[in-house]
């Protein structure tokens, strides 16, 4: 039997996954068609608020979450929060239109693995995207 992961998945040549956490449905669009276009990584599902992503992150148990700082319900502080007390493993990468505002000790509390700016562009996010699943 082919050895499984933490979800029971396959680890043997499985894709890597990526939950896509953001209110806005034409910047999730744009990052959804950016990794596929771009990588070999499965996006396994969407989320459009704080709440929705800790239930999709438990149901579909991404590799790496990419997660809006600024999403009603919960904020993605408040989920980087509960997905590293439930699932520690996730990484997890903070988008926001407002980086250079959010205190890195702060995310680091909250064990956020990266912060980045929509302001660089997908390119950039793919590239840290890569870097932190490859780590």
């Amino acid at each position: 039997m082919p050895p499984t992961d933490a979800s029971g998945r396959s680890g043997l040549n499985r894709p890597r996954t990526i939950l896509i956490a953001d209110d806005s449905e034409m910047v999730r669009a744009k990052i959804r068609q950016a990794l596929e276009r771009e990588t070999d990584f499965e996006i396994c599902g969407e989320a459009t608020d704080g709440v929705e992503a800790v239930a999709k992150a438990k149901e579909l148990t991404p590799d790496l979450i990419l997660l809006d700082v600024k999403m009603p319900r919960l904020t993605g502080l408040e989920v980087a929060g509960i997905l590293r007390r439930t699932q520690p493993r996730i990484r997890i990468i903070m988008v926001t239109m407002y980086a250079e505002e959010i205190n890195r000790k702060l995310t680091s509390f909250f064990g956020v693995d990266a912060v980045f700016s929509k302001s660089e562009g997908v390119t950039k996010l793919i590239e840290r995207v890569e870097n932190l699943l490859a780590a």
